[in-house]
């Protein structure tokens, strides 16, 4: 037999799992709306523009030969693609939005088991980065970025 207290315990336990549980989902789709707001926060548009700066202001460059500087500075124009079953082939940027997926709709599209159909955007910009981009990246020229079993990176 249940006794008031266990009654009791069980129904102001159950409460606070039934609370627990509205907080995770409240916290989920407010992750969903951050992630897919087209309008990006302050802290991620100011952190977008530190990367700008960091990569647009000029190195010290010792007394090296004006072409090698010249080629260092040059923005990237064309998405190379350097490993997998597409090696060899490239995609001019020209100021175009590259996408990559297994969609037919993609620009350059994966066969891989591995990648979703519309996987990754590529676009213009001037900065870089060496890490797993679960978010959207500035990405600079010779950076290689593998998406399931295809590499590619900009030139």
């Amino acid at each position: 037999m249940l006794t008031e207290l266990t009654f009791a315990i069980l129904k102001y336990g159950f409460l606070v799992l039934l609370w627990i549980f509205v907080a995770c989902t409240v916290r989920s789709l407010y992750r969903d709306i951050e992630t897919l707001s087209p309008r990006k926060s302050r802290a991620h548009r100011r952190k977008e523009r530190a990367a700008r700066k960091a990569v647009e202001s000029p190195a010290p460059v010792a007394a090296a030969a004006p072409s090698a500087s010249a080629a260092t500075n040059a923005k990237p124009t064309l998405l190379v693609i350097i490993d997998g079953p597409l090696a060899g082939s490239s995609v001019p940027l020209a100021g175009n939005t590259i996408t990559l997926g297994r969609s037919a709709s993609n620009t350059v599209v994966l066969d891989d088991e591995f990648v979703s159909s519309h996987h990754a955007r590529v676009y213009t910009d001037p900065a870089t980065n060496h890490q797993r981009l679960n978010a959207p990246m500035i990405l600079g020229a010779r950076v290689p970025v593998r998406i399931g079993a295809t590499t590619f990176e900009l030139r």
